[in-house]
This record gives C-alpha cells, sequence and structure tokens, in this order.
C-alpha cells in the first residue's frame, strides 16, 4: 500500500478527530486568536507503518517516524498515541524540535493539543545553551529540567558548567537556576541558592567569570550576577577588579519580559577606549527585536544621570537600529547592512547630538582556515556630546583584515581602521587567538597606540 496515502489519510483523520473536541471549525469567530489555530491545525504523522483505529482512535506508528504539529516536530522510530486523548507516548529515544529548541531523550508523553509533555535523560540546546536533564517537562514557551546541568561549552566534557536541582527556562527571555552551583572542570567555585540569566544576553552578562588584560588598564576579572525577587524583576551586579583601578562595580534592577526588558543600573562603566562614565543611576527600556520581514529592528530608551569629571547631569537617549539578515552574494561571500537613528539630550548644557549612522561588511571565506572582511562604518552627527566617553571619534571609517586558522589550536589575523575623513590610519591591529577548548584567548598589539590586550572569551570556531 502506498505510504504517503496512509499518511495523508491518517492526518485527515486526526484533523477531524480533534476538532469534534472543541465543535466545528464553521462555528469558530473569523477572529479567532492564534493559539486557537494552533489547537485546530492537524498533527501530520509519517512512518513506514501506520495503523490506526477510527472508533478507539488508537495510532501506531512504526519506522522513520515524523510527528508535525505547528512549529513543534517529534522524530523517533516507533510511538504509540490517541487521537481522542490527543496523546502520544514514546518509550524509546525521542527528538523533540522547537524553534530555538532541540532536545533527545527517551520515555517521552506529549499532547499535541496543550503542547505539554516531558521526557526523561534530555540532553539539547535552549538559545544556544547546552541543557541536560534526568527529567523534562515541557509546555507553551517554558521547559523545566530537574537535576540538570547548563553550559554554553560545545564540548562533550565541558570545562565549566552550572549544575542545579531545577532550570526553568523561557526560551528567547530568560533562565532561572535553583541551587545553582557554578564548576570549572570538576571544582565547584561558588553556590547560589537562585540564579537568573538572560538567554539573550550579551557578553557582560557571561555565566562565568571574564578576565582581560591591556597595557593601560592591568588585569581585568569580572563577574556578572542576576538573583531574581519575582517572576520578573531581579536585582543584579556585575562585580569588576582593576588591578591599577581597584573594583569598580555596577548593580542596579532588570525586568526580562516577554516583549521588553528594563533595566535600572549605578555604577562606573568603561567603553573600548578605556575612558569612564559614572551612571547614578540610568533607566533602560528596551524592546525585543521586533521582525519586519528581513529586517530586524531595535529600539531603546535611556534616562539618568552622568558624570564625567566636572561635567555632571541628565542624560536622554533614544536610538533605533535596524538590521538586514544576512545576504549571500555567494557561495563564499556574504553581505551584512544596517542603518539606525540616535538622539542624545544633554542637561549639563542643554545640547542635543543627533546621529545617523550606517554600516555594510562583506565576508569572504575562502576555505575552512581563512576569513577576511572589508566594512565601511558612517557616523553623520549634528552636535557633539559635552563627555568624552559619549564622543564620536571616527565619522567614515573602513575597517579591514583576516583571520587565519594555522591550525586546530592557534589562529594569525589582522585588522586596521582607516579614518576616510583625515586619510589616516586610525588602528592596526595583530592578533594571535589560541583555543583553550571551551574558551578563545586573543592577544592583540595595537600597534598606533602601543597597547597590549588580551581577552579570553567563549569559543567562536
Amino acid at each position: 500500500m502506498d505510504i504517503k496515502k496512509i499518511t495523508c489519510c491518517a492526518s485527515i483523520v486526526i484533523m477531524v478527530s480533534a476538532m469534534s473536541l472543541t465543535g466545528q471549525a464553521a462555528d469558530k469567530p473569523k477572529d479567532a486568536s492564534a493559539e486557537e489555530h494552533k489547537e485546530k491545525a492537524p498533527i501530520v504523522i509519517e512512518a513506514d507503518h501506520l495503523s490506526f483505529g477510527e472508533v478507539t482512535g488508537d495510532l501506531v506508528a512504526d519506522g522513520n517516524v515524523i510527528l508535525t504539529k505547528n512549529t513543534a516536530t517529534i522524530l523517533t522510530d516507533y510511538l504509540r498515541g490517541n487521537t481522542k486523548k490527543t496523546q502520544v507516548w514514546i518509550d524509546g529515544k525521542t527528538t523533540l524540535k522547537e524553534p530555538g529548541a532541540e532536545f533527545s531523550g527517551v520515555n517521552t508523553q506529549y499532547n499535541y493539543k496543550s503542547r505539554i509533555g516531558d521526557m526523561h535523560k534530555a540532553v539539547g540546546t535552549v538559545d544556544k545553551e547546552y541543557i541536560s536533564g534526568d527529567h523534562l517537562e515541557f509546555s507553551p514557551g517554558k521547559w523545566v529540567a530537574y537535576d540538570g546541568t547548563v553550559t554554553g561549552c560545545p564540548a562533550i566534557v565541558p570545562d565549566y558548567h552550572i549544575s542545579a536541582e531545577k532550570v526553568e527556562i523561557w526560551p528567547g527571555e530568560k533562565m532561572i537556576a535553583y541551587n545553582a552551583k557554578f564548576w570549572l572542570g570538576k571544582t565547584m567555585i561558588f553556590s547560589l541558592g537562585k540564579y537568573q540569566t538572560s538567554l539573550t544576553k550579551s557578553e557582560t552578562e557571561s555565566i562565568f567569570p571574564r578576565v582581560e588584560y591591556s597595557s593601560s588598564q592591568g588585569l581585568k576579572i569580572a563577574q556578572y550576577l542576576e538573583y531574581p525577587l519575582g517572576d520578573k524583576v531581579a536585582i543584579f551586579t556585575d562585580l569588576a577588579y582593576y588591578s591599577k583601578a581597584g573594583l569598580r562595580p555596577t548593580y542596579g534592577l532588570v525586568s526580562r519580559n516577554s516583549d521588553f526588558t528594563m533595566k535600572l543600573s549605578q555604577g562606573k562603566e568603561q567603553n573600548d577606549d578605556n575612558e569612564w562614565i559614572m551612571k547614578e543611576p540610568e533607566f533602560m527600556f528596551k524592546i525585543k527585536p521586533k521582525r519586519f520581514g528581513s529586517v530586524v529592528a531595535d529600539f531603546t530608551v535611556t534616562t539618568g544621570k552622568w558624570t564625567e569629571g566636572a561635567i555632571s547631569g541628565g542624560r536622554e537617549d533614544y536610538k533605533i537600529y535596524f538590521n538586514r539578515d544576512t545576504i549571500n552574494l555567494s557561495s563564499k561571500i556574504t553581505l551584512d547592512v544596517g542603518a539606525g537613528w540616535e538622539r542624545n539630550d544633554y542637561g549639563y548644557n542643554n545640547s542635543t547630538n543627533t546621529i545617523w549612522s550606517f554600516n555594510a561588511t562583506v565576508t569572504a571565506h575562502p576555505n575552512d582556515r581563512l576569513e577576511t572582511w572589508v566594512g565601511y562604518y558612517h557616523n553623520k552627527q549634528s552636535g557633539k556630546s559635552p563627555y568624552i566617553y559619549d564622543q564620536i571619534d571616527v565619522e567614515r571609517q573602513v575597517s579591514t583584515g583576516f583571520m587565519y586558522k594555522v591550525d586546530k589550536k592557534n589562529g594569525l589575523g589582522i585588522n586596521m581602521d582607516y579614518d576616510l575623513a583625515q586619510g589616516e590610519v586610525k588602528d592596526l591591529d595583530y592578533t594571535w587567538r589560541h583555543n583553550l577548548h571551551c574558551w578563545d584567548a586573543d592577544i592583540t598589539y595595537r600597534a598606533k597606540r602601543e597597547e597590549w590586550n588580551m581577552k579570553i572569551s567563549t569559543v567562536r570556531w
């Protein structure tokens, strides 16, 4: 018998059976919510062999089984199910895929109407975090792993990880670990009763300590910590110690929501030019990036008080930026473009600075070892910031360079920044990248500044 016909018939029968539980589709209003549409969408099952009981609703699928419901996909070799209960049971190995998440495990049950289920001995990823759990529960918008581990290290035996009694995960938003222990190799370095981290975190919000060195600032060791006070609010601190400047922490409150993030922070912060500003405090409101076709928009508003030496006053910043999805010019060449607008209002001297920005970068990968790039950056401003920290150094700049992977452990690279307005090289950096298993150590000599920098970060290869 034609397997495709069996698959098609099974899909249709399951759709009708599910509809009979909630009423005829014709009785539903035309403006039914997206969730209602998800409930009514058919389940599609493909397998080498399918059997289905129209009266009992019992279903058996055997051999190369693929179950699809909306954006969820289950892959296995054998499953049992019942369309009247909208439930499937799988004893053997199972892989469950949803946008941003993928897990494999055993002894799985899943209700494809409510999208609620659980899995045992689960291992997988959520938003590029590697997560395991002796028992995993999943529901729309939330995953919970019990007796689990979390790491950003892709190695089979990670150099660092968190272990926890329970890990709650909201994909694309945040993660909370209970009775969390932080490990480097087999050594526990510290523990927290409750720990929260963003799943869209910046490098500053790394789970584990950050180590840097520069000739001007000396050694820097920093640790970001976040402790939830409720469902939406957490207290945070970034404990940063500089061998030359001493302890310079930032701290405050953060509220992470599905559509936006709010943060109130205070402390001294440093930019890439080793310039410092004191925020006392500053409030930030950031909307979750919005997609419009192939373009993603970011919108951020900040307001607060800045102090830099004798200059002190209020500062407001409004910023919107658009990034287009990477354009494939060929199989080995890509183009990334972005553009944005920003307005700064300064209470210190009642001045305003408006900035229009545009960037375009072409990246080529001629082979597996070599990456080259050339980028153009344009920042057109009308006005000027009274704070050195906030000033634009170069309005029109071209950056170009390469990174060559010498072997599995080492890479060599050069990057040059050229100031088009002044007609001179602004920065010329020589970098040696050494792989430390789950980290990369970049040692850079900045020739124009006669400065050495070292930075240890998570693996990029």
